[in-house]
């Protein structure tokens, strides 16, 4: 009835788990803090401002550029999709990998990102495969992966960024059943 989630692998495998839990059950998302080292999410209702740059162009090829836990330029995804790529960004003012510790961030980001899905599959097309670029907390991932909609979403090519590989390789794709 209640799942307690305290997942740590590679983001794509934590998106990809997410899609397996999804958003009907009853579940916890804990994400580990740094500092001060915990899995415990704090109720404080500080806001997180998340800013959604939204591409000039209309290309077929979508790709989707997470950047919350650090920064991921444009060009590190045209590298891999080519330049007649239409990349949108989700980010925050200052990037940083320990500033998700509040419930409410990873609850506004669900609200965010499922809006996002929505508006790019509603411009695209359901077909249309969303490659993603993160740079997110583990349990945004999670969330991401939760949020996604296995009947009506477009499809997800998640990538993984990996030095000894030069940079994004694709890693997962989830598709529609």
């Amino acid at each position: 009835k209640h799942l307690s989630v305290f997942a740590f692998a590679p983001i794509p495998l934590l998106i990809k788990l997410g899609t397996l839990i999804n958003d009907i059950y009853t579940c916890q998302i804990n994400q580990k803090v740094r500092n001060p080292d915990t899995w415990k999410l704090d109720d404080d209702t500080t806001e997180v401002k998340y800013t959604v740059v939204e591409p000039e162009n209309n290309h077929k090829t979508v790709a989707l550029n997470i950047s919350l836990s650090a920064s991921i330029t444009n060009n590190r995804i045209t590298e891999v999709l080519g330049d007649e790529c239409d990349i949108y960004t989700i980010t925050i003012d200052n990037p940083f990998n320990d500033y998700l510790k509040s419930k409410r961030h990873l609850e506004d980001f669900s609200i965010i990102i499922r809006q996002l899905l929505n508006k790019v599959k509603a411009q695209y097309g359901e077909k249309t495969p969303l490659h993603i670029f993160p740079a997110m907390p583990i349990a945004k991932a999670v969330e991401l992966g939760r949020v996604w909609m296995p009947k009506a979403d477009m499809p997800l090519f998640l990538y993984d960024q990996n030095t000894a590989n030069s940079g994004f390789s694709k890693a997962i794709e989830i598709v529609n059943k």
